[in-house]
């Protein structure tokens, strides 16, 4: 397991090379969490060489391109990292990082093998954060909210007498609204992200196209990101899809999980070959 940096623009991007197998996987992470979260599922593989991406304003990455990150920008830095220049590689994405992953495998289908979808984000179209990152007026609200919380707190607790917001979201929402310097980050990275939007239906049509394997995980309690996005996600495309749900939330990226996640590398590196062969 080592660290790299690769010199883009004003910025430098740190990334994460974890095994030495054939097989290529570049991976990100989730909101907060970093490209060594994947260190230790690469002790449980053997074909696989995995390439994390610290992504903007996350673990040792210094993004100095303003606040916004294209889908095409983040291409070109997959391309720069030597081990893969223009190579086929699979795409595994956590939480967050899965909707990056949808969203370069719409870009670029014929260069992606396969893809491994942990607890994704980007299955589901979220209005508010549509509203928030892609509409004039969602962007003030959004940008004052982040600077004058307190409104938007009430308006939480609003919700949670009414019952219109779980205990889940309202601790999961407070983790992120409570502390200035997370505000600033949150604002900092929905902003900067805010074009990785995938449109699902061209997602789907793709994956049937190109016959594109991909393995869902999901945390059978997670009250974010639940296991029914995947469910309506894979209809209509079952033959080239896997899901699975294990006994946990929303932290499925975890050492414990390790096999499972080498499991679904294996099933779409075998699925991959039988197609091509």
């Amino acid at each position: 397991m080592t660290s790299h940096f690769i010199p883009y623009n004003q910025s430098t991007i740190h990334y994460r090379k974890s095994g030495s197998g054939p097989q290529l996987v570049v991976c990100f992470h989730g909101f907060g969490e970093f490209a060594k979260t994947f260190d230790p599922i690469a002790a449980s593989l053997t074909d696989h060489t995995l390439i994390a991406i610290d992504l903007p304003f996350h673990g040792e990455t210094i993004w100095r391109e303003g606040l916004e990150c294209s889908i095409e920008e983040m291409l070109e830095v997959i391309r720069l990292c030597p081990e893969i220049g223009e190579k086929p590689y699979g795409l595994m994405g956590y939480s967050m990082g899965g909707r990056i992953v949808l969203s370069l495998y719409e870009a670029i289908p014929d260069k992606i093998s396969y893809i491994v979808l942990i607890a994704p984000d980007g299955l589901k179209v979220n209005p508010w954060y549509r509203f928030a990152t892609q509409t004039f007026m969602g962007k003030r609200i959004f940008r004052y909210t982040m600077s004058n919380p307190g409104w938007f707190n009430g308006l939480l607790q609003a919700g949670k007498k009414t019952g219109l917001v779980n205990e889940s979201i309202m601790k999961f929402v407070h983790r992120y609204i409570d502390d200035t310097a997370m505000r600033d980050k949150v604002y900092q990275v929905w902003t900067t992200m805010r074009k990785f939007t995938p449109r699902l239906p061209n997602v789907k049509s793709l994956i049937k196209k190109k016959q594109t394997p991909v393995y869902l995980i999901f945390g059978k309690f997670d009250r974010i990101i639940v296991p029914k996005f995947g469910e309506r996600f894979i209809q209509d495309i079952e033959k080239w899809c896997r899901m699975e749900i294990l006994e946990a939330g929303h932290q499925v990226l975890h050492p414990r999980y390790a096999d499972v996640i080498a499991r679904a590398l294996a099933y779409c590196t075998d699925h991959q070959n039988n197609h091509t062969a």
